[in-house]
């Protein structure tokens, strides 16, 4: 602000010069100048009261041969609405930082005054009443799933940064449990708040933990982002930790009475599969008179149940049950999105969303096969035409269509004067590639006369990327899972990757992961030199490519 002020005074006195005024003779003019710069020529009078606080500053300002000597108020005086407004957010937020910290020192204390969190003894005075209503704990009927959540949450400060740059999810598990209990609780106890209580402090360094009383009387509790190594241990430390929290108020309770069903699940997983997965689980550890607990994995009945169903799994997709979600590429430098890629996730009547590797291996004929790329190829189009972004969109398609002229040709028919060809990517292995160039080309050259682009999948090898310097229409590499799985901790893997970014650079191909699970990886990969990657657990549809409901 004092530079503000001493420009402004020197301004007015390069105008006074210009203006060749004499101090004496244009006094007034030169008071009028003054005034209109916010100076005076002489010192007014201040108040008696204020005069310590509003005393005028003085100035002498030159330019040339004219000097003047000008006054001014003070610069709190003149700023004054910035002042007072600085000083009322500070003001906000000394009391909200303080109302938060009685807030969360309350509650801590409130924490620490139960004596139930870590497996302590509980004493013959702490043991509940006699007098216990018949409380319906004893039947979990649960008809709503909605305590089941799939909004995730970081679990490290440290990767915060990187994470929300590019919406990577870490590589853990999530817990939903069922409760049951052969003895009632008293009518007058909080259940929901106990256990929540209890719970969220007994796991504390969980990024979250929820507890939820349902309609039908029963607890339900999720525990998020559990190491995987980690699932059964968290699974005997929850009954521990709600046996001791029920010793408060039913003493006379013991570790076999009370019963847990754990299903153990990530992101994505289909919640009403979840819930009835875990309901299984507390139906087996309900029968068994020595187990407490018992898990079931999200993906431990589907395979099963797809193997052996007589229904004809194509007819999914001749129904439209499905659903199309674009996974977005990263680019390491800019964290912008370069392209992406379509997925599918089939609706099923009883195992819920099913993704293409669980789905495809048991379509049981080849035209279900070409229903199904033809249909997502349809999908994915009529996307192309609606949309604005100029971002393209990748399609893995099935090893049978790639060699088949049938599809080639429906292909050719199809995107006719469609506008957005060029947005349009197909994926095809590196092994189906090298080992059948020939009968590709049929294919390749359809893809190039409608404006289409190709990108080289599963890639784990450097040896022959020279020969795609002559394909023009290849745009891109992406690396084997297999390189990126704990590329952190393998410097063989380091250094396959490192050998084919070089011969990629030398046919001037840009490299990229797929299916980046750690922070490690991600780390390790750009320090290989590869430009990009994505995930198939990490990422969400961006609002250009929202997913794509078929009903």
């Amino acid at each position: 602000m004092h530079q503000k002020v001493h420009i402004t005074g020197s301004q007015l006195a390069k105008q006074i010069y210009n203006l060749k005024l004499q101090p004496i003779a244009d006094k007034e003019i030169i008071a009028a100048l003054a005034e209109s710069h916010g100076f005076m020529l002489e010192s007014g009078s201040d108040s008696f009261h204020y005069s310590a606080f509003m005393a005028q500053k003085s100035d002498i300002f030159k330019y040339k041969t004219v000097s003047l000597k000008l006054y001014h108020l003070p610069f709190w005086v003149v700023e004054s609405p910035l002042f007072i407004l600085l000083n009322l957010v500070m003001i906000g937020a000394a009391i909200w930082s303080y109302r938060w910290w009685r807030l969360l020192f309350k509650q801590r204390d409130g924490v620490d005054s139960i004596a139930l969190l870590t497996g302590g003894k509980v004493s013959s005075s702490q043991q509940a009443p006699k007098d216990v209503v018949k409380l319906a704990l004893n039947d979990i009927a649960i008809n709503s799933t909605k305590v089941l959540t799939a909004k995730r949450k970081l679990s490290s400060a440290d990767d915060v940064a990187i994470t929300a740059m590019y919406g990577i999810q870490n590589n853990h598990n999530h817990l939903f449990a069922l409760l049951y209990w052969t003895q009632p609780f008293p009518d007058n106890v909080d259940l929901e708040s106990h256990f929540k209580l209890i719970v969220s402090k007994g796991f504390k360094e969980l990024s979250r933990v929820s507890v939820k009383l349902l309609s039908s009387g029963g607890l339900a509790i999720t525990l998020e982002n559990i190491p995987q190594p980690d699932i059964d241990a968290y699974t005997k430390r929850l009954h521990q930790i709600i046996y001791q929290a029920s010793l408060l108020y039913r003493g006379d309770l013991s570790r076999k009475e009370i019963k847990i069903g754990v299903c153990n699940y990530r992101d994505g997983a289909d919640q009403t599969v979840v819930y009835q997965l875990t309901k299984s689980a507390l139906a087996l550890a309900k029968q068994s008179p020595w187990q407490h607990t018992h898990r079931v994995p999200f993906n431990h009945t589907r395979s099963t149940v797809l193997a052996n169903s007589d229904e004809n799994l194509a007819d999914y997709i001749g129904k439209k049950k499905f659903m199309l979600f674009f996974q977005p590429l990263f680019e390491f430098a800019s964290g912008d999105i370069l392209q992406h890629e379509a997925l599918i996730r089939v609706r099923h009547k009883s195992l819920g969303m099913l993704s293409a590797k669980q789905f495809i291996p048991q379509l049981k004929n080849d035209s279900a096969i070409v229903l199904l790329d033809k249909t997502v190829l349809d999908q994915v189009v009529k996307l192309l035409e609606s949309e604005t972004s100029a971002l393209t969109v990748s399609i893995n398609l099935h090893a049978f269509n790639w060699f088949s002229d049938d599809y080639w040709r429906w292909f050719g028919q199809r995107m006719k004067n469609v506008k957005g060809a060029d947005k349009l990517q197909f994926e095809i292995s590196e092994v189906d590639f090298y080992q059948h160039q020939q009968r590709l080309n049929f294919a390749f050259s359809t893809i190039k006369s409608v404006g289409s682009s190709v990108s080289i999948d599963n890639v784990s090898s450097h040896d022959k990327i020279a020969l795609l310097a002559p394909y023009k229409g290849i745009k891109g590499l992406k690396l084997s899972y297999d390189l990126i799985h704990d590329i952190d901790k393998n410097v063989t893997q380091q250094k396959v990757v490192r050998q084919i970014v070089a011969s990629a650079e030398r046919v001037n191909l840009p490299v990229y992961g797929v299916g980046v699970e750690t922070q490690q990886e991600l780390n390790m990969l750009k320090k290989q030199g590869v430009l990009g990657a994505q995930g198939f657990y990490f990422t969400e549809p961006l609002q250009e490519f929202t997913n794509v409901t078929v009903n």
